[in-house]
C-alpha cells in the first residue's frame, strides 16, 4: 500500500479514537456518567459512533492510562477520576527524561507542604484532625519495623493533606507524594534512631504550629523536616552512586 494511503489511515484512526474520547467526556459533562458509572461496551460505542472496534479500544486504553477509567475483568470499564495516577506518571516520566531533577521535586514538595498547612489553618478545622494526627505521632519508633515507620510517615502527610478538604490540593499533593514516597523510604532505611527521632520531632513541631495557627512556626517546621530529608538523601544517594 502507498505510504500516503497509510498516513491517511493513521489520521483517520486518530480521529476515530478522539471521537470516542470526546463522546465519553461529553457524557461526563452532561452528568450521564459519574464516578463509579459503568461505560458502554466497546461494541456499543463503536456502533453508536460508527467507528472501528480498534479505535474504541484505543480510546479506552488512553483513558485508562490517564486514570479516568478502570477496567474490571469480566465486568467492564468504570469511571474512576483518578487524576493522581496521571499527574504522578507525568512527573516520573519527566524525571526519567531529565526534564526535572530530584532536587526540583523535593523543593516543590517542600513549598507544597507549606501551602497545604496554610490551607489547613485558613480552614480553621485543625481541631477536627488534631487527635488523629497526634495518634499517628504517638507511635513508638523503637517498636515499629522499617515498613511501619514508612507507613507512619505516609499516614501523617496523607492525613494532613486530607485536612485541607480541598480536592485539588489532595489530588496534586498525593501525586507528588507517590513520587516522593520511595525517597523518604530510602531516607528512613539509612537513618539511625536519632535521625528518625528528629524527623518525628519536626512532625510534632508542625502539628503544634498548626494548632497555634502560627504560619511562621509552621514554615520553620516544614523547612526543618525537609532539610533533614534532603541532607540524608544526598548523603545516601552519593554513597550508593558507583
Amino acid at each position: 500500500m502507498h505510504k500516503s494511503n497509510l498516513r491517511e489511515m493513521d489520521v483517520e484512526e486518530g480521529r476515530e479514537y478522539q471521537k470516542a474520547i470526546d463522546y465519553l467526556c461529553g457524557l461526563v459533562k452532561e452528568g450521564e456518567l459519574k464516578i463509579g458509572s459503568k461505560l458502554p461496551t466497546e461494541r456499543r460505542l463503536a456502533e453508536t459512533l460508527s467507528i472501528g472496534r480498534n479505535s474504541t479500544r484505543e480510546a479506552l486504553r488512553i483513558l485508562e492510562n490517564m486514570g479516568m477509567i478502570v477496567c474490571r475483568q469480566g465486568s467492564g470499564n468504570y469511571i474512576t477520576g483518578n487524576m493522581t495516577q496521571t499527574i504522578s506518571g507525568v512527573i516520573e516520566m519527566m524525571l526519567l527524561l531529565k526534564q526535572v531533577t530530584r532536587e526540583e521535586v523535593l523543593t516543590f514538595r517542600r513549598d507544597l507542604e507549606k501551602a497545604v498547612c496554610h490551607a489547613v489553618m485558613k480552614n480553621g478545622n485543625i481541631e477536627q484532625w488534631y487527635d488523629k494526627l497526634m495518634e499517628i505521632l504517638s507511635r513508638d519508633l523503637e517498636e515499629q519495623s522499617l515498613e511501619e515507620q514508612i507507613e507512619t510517615d505516609r499516614s501523617f502527610h496523607y492525613m494532613l493533606i486530607q485536612a485541607t478538604e480541598n480536592q485539588l490540593w489532595i489530588c496534586i499533593s498525593e501525586a507528588i507524594s507517590v513520587v516522593y514516597r520511595s525517597w523518604i523510604a530510602c531516607a528512613l532505611r539509612y537513618s539511625d534512631l536519632e535521625m528518625k527521632r528528629k524527623l518525628k520531632d519536626s512532625h510534632l513541631a508542625l502539628l503544634l504550629a498548626l494548632k497555634e495557627g502560627s504560619t511562621e512556626r509552621c514554615d520553620a517546621a516544614v523547612d526543618h523536616h525537609y532539610d533533614l530529608v534532603d541532607e540524608k538523601l544526598s548523603k545516601t544517594l552519593d554513597q550508593r552512586r558507583p
